[in-house]
């Protein structure tokens, strides 16, 4: 019969530790991630710990596995994500309000500003990616060309759906890339940055979180200098008073062929684009701080000036009103 000592894990020859101490496991696991609380489900079961480990820049790859049933109380990450994929096992994942029933086709991600509290049973091994939060929120706000607030994912990372499926495939050959030398770990060129803006990019995309909605607009890349110029400015300028004139006298053309330009584009005029920029951020912000702030001071915030007429928009852009996403909390 095959055991653990015959099995190779992910990430075998970056062994940070093996134990069947509960505290050495503890304080090793902590020097890496976070103070946390580590206490066995029952003393009948054999504990086995071992993590092994290879840092990136932003990222760090891991591999976990305790061996018996124990309870992880790590409180709020605050300074990082972490995505967990089983490879073997179950486990239970409370983020926040959000449970998780993580197997290996249902994974977990960690946002690092919600209490967190884990129960790994007895045979669940994992592979981890640790993601630094300031890393996180700089690769939102590059993608999305927007000052972005918390960015919070669905605690959920369903591995049966083609997105998440993908994003967990080419996480699992970035792990062997890592195991040949390739990248992470002494290979620190421009390729490893390349490497991990990509996967964060990725799973921006994929994932539902809070600045998904600022990733719905179109992509301009293969649009008319003068529609790149526009777009330019409504990104660059959005919470200011910007008029049709405005953003014409930038792009330097007039109003009737910007207006053609966005209508063949987007199916839709230069305003209504800025406005629905304006919906986009304000439900990052209702999604991202929850009722820790007014729905008024939001729409404020947004470049909203009238709000009843921005509640009308939001419901109409949106299908539920400001103060039904902020009671939804989907990612708290």
């Amino acid at each position: 019969m095959e055991t653990l000592a015959d099995r190779r894990s992910p990430l075998d020859r970056f062994r940070c530790f093996e134990t069947s101490d509960v505290d050495e496991a503890r304080q090793i696991v902590a020097a890496h991630f976070c103070s946390h609380g580590l206490d066995r489900g029952s003393a009948l079961d054999r504990f086995d710990a071992c993590q092994n480990r290879v840092p990136g820049r932003q990222l760090s790859l891991n591999y976990i596995r305790y061996g018996a049933d124990v309870t992880i109380d790590p409180g709020e990450l605050t300074a990082f994500y972490l995505i967990q994929i089983p490879i073997r096992g179950t486990a239970e994942i409370a983020n926040g309000c959000r449970q998780v029933a993580s197997t290996t086709r249902m994974a977990s991600i960690l946002n690092p500003d919600r209490h967190t509290r884990m129960r790994w049973h007895t045979g669940c091994e994992q592979v981890l990616l640790q993601v630094e939060q300031g890393f996180m929120r700089d690769v939102a706000r590059r993608l999305t060309g927007v000052p972005v607030g918390s960015v919070r994912f669905a605690s959920g990372f369903d591995l049966e759906k083609p997105g998440p499926a993908a994003w967990a495939r080419r996480l699992r050959g970035v792990f062997g890339a890592a195991e040949d030398g390739l990248v992470f770990g002494a290979a620190q060129d421009d390729r490893q940055r390349a490497l991990e803006e990509s996967l964060i990019v990725s799973l921006l995309e994929c994932q539902p979180n809070t600045v998904s909605a600022l990733l719905e607009r179109p992509d301009p890349r293969a649009a008319p200098a003068i529609l790149k110029r526009a777009l330019q400015l409504i990104s660059e300028r959005f919470l200011e008073d910007l008029s049709l004139l405005d953003i014409c006298t930038h792009a330097r053309t007039t109003p009737r062929n910007l207006q053609l330009l966005f209508k063949r584009e987007f199916g839709t005029g230069p305003v209504h684009y800025l406005h629905d920029m304006r919906l986009a951020y304000a439900r990052h912000l209702l999604q991202a701080e929850g009722s820790n702030r007014p729905v008024a001071d939001i729409a404020e915030a947004s470049a909203h000036r009238h709000f009843g007429r921005f509640s009308v928009a939001y419901k109409q852009r949106f299908g539920e009103s400001p103060r039904e996403t902020q009671r939804a909390g989907l990612f708290g």
